[in-house]
């Protein structure tokens, strides 16, 4: 039997930006956001393609500033806003919305593609609930269809969580994060790349930036771009500009340490992503046909966060995860499974039918995929496997 060493994640901080975190180290006295994370914004929003970038301190507060600005700017009348979700997720964006006291409406997800279930959507159209946002997951390096959607509801508001899919493209060949109003990364030490902890938010609309760039820092209204901040300075006369705050806030900033470690990894991103995919291909390849495995998505634009076991039982499910873990590979359930099994959603009293987030909940796995990884060794993974099953 063969032996592997096949963690979740691996460290991907190497020499090259242990150098640059020493040079900047000795050379830098100010290491509280400052220039580099703005050079570090900069870069990602060109790499990703919007406007406006916001280097936050993780990839859950990204969330949390975002929705809390879209309520101030959108909804300010409201209470509440009515927001649909996937039921397979997250947690902490959930809690997000607990915690903001949003009304959470949960819809199924295909399967297959891990985009919003039509049927699921379609029950909400038929009793005439509609949203104020609809936020998509993008979930595991594979791109939402989100057309069903936008026809559905053209005037809700779309944010994505692209958290785990850096680089993914959808079926237009454009990267996840440029269609909604604004959306959301992790650069979490297990994802695509890492800052060690942090986020960043995009966007394309300037006045929701500069409302971000506020709520940031505490509200202050010295954070926003001069025009912005010069306007809140004339609305407030008799308030000290260098503490003046015009909306609520939070401190996530996020700190030139992390910035500097961010600009080094961007530039390999390309790289990591292109070997995270050619591994999944290798695994879809091998392992489409398994007896034990349903289902497999489609490989096309996907970044490969993970590499994922839909079994066709949780007996199946149980016996591979065993095996897997004896040969040294670690495992992890898909996300949290189905959101509304988990304790701290015993207090939601709606009980959508989720059927496919219910089977992925039983029967579905992943194990880590990165670009230490080569397709040979995913091939040897994969002979392993079918050992299992035989």
């Amino acid at each position: 039997m063969a032996k592997f060493d096949w963690p979740l994640q691996k460290n991907t901080v190497g020499l090259r930006e242990k150098l640059a975190l020493i040079k900047f180290i000795a050379t830098s006295d100010r290491f509280t956001n400052g220039p580099e994370c703005l050079a570090f914004e900069k870069q990602w929003s060109e790499w990703q393609g919007r406007k406006y970038s916001l280097f936050v301190s993780s990839g859950t507060t990204a969330n949390t500033l975002l929705l809390d600005a879209v309520r101030d700017m959108y909804a300010s009348k409201k209470s509440k806003l009515k927001i649909f979700c996937p039921a397979v997720n997250w947690a902490t964006n959930i809690s997000t919305f607990k915690q903001q006291n949003h009304e959470i409406f949960f819809y199924d997800i295909d399967h297959v593609s891990y985009s919003p279930c039509f049927e699921s959507l379609r029950r909400f159209k038929e009793v005439g609930i509609e949203p104020d946002v609809i936020y998509v997951t993008h979930i595991m390096g594979f791109a939402n269809r989100l057309d069903t959607i936008k026809e559905m509801w053209p005037e809700a508001i779309l944010l994505e969580d692209c958290c785990e899919s850096h680089g993914a493209l959808n079926p237009d060949d454009k990267k996840v994060g440029n269609e909604g109003l604004g959306s959301t990364f992790s650069f979490y030490f297990g994802h695509h790349m890492t800052t060690i902890e942090g986020g960043m938010v995009c966007t394309d609309n300037e006045d929701l930036y500069n409302l971000m760039r506020a709520k940031r820092s505490h509200g202050m209204a010295r954070e926003m771009t001069p025009k912005y901040r010069e306007l809140e300075e004339k609305m407030a006369p008799d308030i000290d500009p260098m503490f003046l705050f015009p909306t609520e806030g939070y401190n996530f900033r996020n700190n030139e340490i992390g910035a500097v470690l961010g600009q080094v990894q961007l530039k390999k991103l390309d790289k990591f992503i292109e070997q995270r995919y050619r591994n999944y291909c290798v695994f879809k390849d091998l392992l489409g046909g398994h007896p034990w495995i349903e289902h497999l998505p489609d490989p096309a634009g996907n970044s490969a966060m993970t590499l994922p076991f839909h079994c066709v039982s949780n007996e199946t499910r149980d016996i591979l995860k065993a095996h897997l873990k004896s040969i040294g590979v670690e495992t992890r359930p898909f996300l949290v499974g189905n959101l509304l099994r988990q304790p701290f959603m015993s207090d939601y009293k709606q009980r959508p039918f989720l059927p496919n987030s219910e089977e992925m909940h039983t029967n579905a796995f992943y194990i880590g995929n990165n670009h230490f990884i080569k397709e040979h060794q995913v091939e040897a993974l994969c002979f392993e496997v079918y050992k299992c099953a035989y």
